[in-house]
This record gives structure tokens, C-alpha cells and sequence, in this order.
């Protein structure tokens, strides 16, 4: 019979009081009525993945995981628990913070929201969205298992005109996140401005676009 990975037992308050004293000083410090203590014994090091979870706490991650949260939360303690330099790990919390911090600024849009600002009349909630999508007339970013809409691409609607080309423009490879942060970030080629707030000059923006692929492969 294989041994468990992580053996733990929760303390009663006579036990917490029979805690080394400096222990018990810098442990109640954050105390709360109503908190568990714990006797934790693990055959690899806990400390690194405690400190990865405290800092998913300080990221407003229910955005990212909204809907899957327990395989998300799986797969995010498999990673930190994992034997991967802290490099590596550092860029899941960065990844994890700026979707999180976009979707804080950025408006977005269900696909059944824009079913109903459509007009469509049909009962099936992911048309539009999801037609206009494989078409490329718009990208949507996955939250979980559904996908948002930045709700920059639409008017009156409809997906704006000449976003398709845009999107055309942009490096084959672009995931939908990095398209998102894409349009949400200042460009040179157009004076600083974000290509979202220049979608009325789409042969600029479309110009701006394909820089990408061209500064890849110079």
C-alpha cells in the first residue's frame, strides 16, 4: 500500500499552546477565530507551493477559472508543486495576473448577450458569436470552458467593419489572449494609441498589425 503524499492532523488549542513559542508568535500573528491549525508532514517540501498559493490569493483569479475551478485549481497545484525552475513558475503567476487584471478593465461580452443584441431569432445562445468567431470576423478569449468577447469588436450588434482584416493581419500563431493584450496595449505604429481605440482607421491598425510579422521574421 503506497503512503500518502501529504499526513496532517488538526490541532486542538491545548495542543496549538504546546507549540514552540516562537512558532506560536509569528503563527498568531495572522490568527482568526474561527481558523484550523495543522500538523503537516509531506515527503517533499511544502513551503514553495504555500507560498505559490498565497500568491494565486492575491490574484483576483476567479475571473480565470470562474467556471472549471476545481481541474483549474488541480492543474495549478500540479504545476507549483512541480519540480520546475522558479523562473518558469514566476511566468504562471505573471500569465495568470494579467488576464485576470484584463478582464478587471476590459468589458466583455457572453455569447448569449450578443445572441440578444444581435436580434437573432433563432433559441441557440452561441449563434451569432460562435458562427462570426470560425469566421474571423471577431476572437473570443476562453474563460474556463465558455468563451468572452472583448466588446470592443461590436457595433450596433454586429462585429465592427474591417475587423476582420485586422485580425487577418496578426502573426498565424497569436493565441486569443495574446490578441487581447494586443489590442489592449499602447503601439508605436500608431502614435501610442491602443489598436482598439483606432478601430475607425482600419488600414492603419491593419498596417500596425502586420509589423508583427514583419518584425518576426527581419
Amino acid at each position: 500500500m503506497k503512503s500518502k503524499l501529504i499526513d496532517y492532523e488538526t490541532l486542538a488549542p491545548e495542543e496549538v499552546d504546546e507549540l514552540p513559542e516562537s512558532s506560536r508568535i509569528r503563527l498568531k500573528s495572522a490568527f482568526k477565530e474561527g481558523d484550523e491549525w495543522f500538523l503537516v508532514r509531506s515527503s517533499w517540501p511544502l513551503s514553495g507551493l504555500v507560498r505559490g498559493l498565497n500568491r494565486l490569493v492575491e490574484i483576483r483569479a476567479e475571473h480565470v477559472w470562474s467556471v472549471n475551478s476545481t481541474s483549474m485549481l488541480s492543474q495549478l497545484t500540479s504545476l507549483l508543486a512541480a519540480d520546475l525552475p522558479s523562473a518558469e513558475k514566476d511566468l504562471v503567476y505573471d500569465n495568470l495576473s494579467a488576464r485576470s487584471e484584463y478582464l478587471d478593465r476590459t468589458p466583455v461580452l457572453t455569447a448569449a448577450e450578443i445572441h440578444d443584441l444581435s436580434g437573432l431569432g433563432s433559441r441557440n445562445q452561441s449563434e451569432p458569436a460562435s458562427r462570426w468567431q470560425k469566421e474571423g470576423n471577431t476572437f473570443g478569449i476562453r474563460v474556463g470552458r465558455p468563451y468572452l468577447f472583448p466588446a470592443f469588436q461590436f457595433l450596433d450588434g454586429r462585429p465592427r467593419e474591417g475587423l476582420s482584416e485586422i485580425l487577418a493581419a496578426l502573426p498565424k500563431d497569436f493565441t486569443a489572449w495574446q490578441k487581447a493584450f494586443w489590442f489592449a496595449s499602447g503601439n508605436g505604429w500608431l502614435d501610442g494609441d491602443k489598436p482598439e481605440q483606432r478601430l475607425d482607421d482600419v488600414s492603419k491598425v491593419v498596417d500596425a498589425a502586420r509589423q508583427l510579422s514583419n518584425s518576426a521574421h527581419g
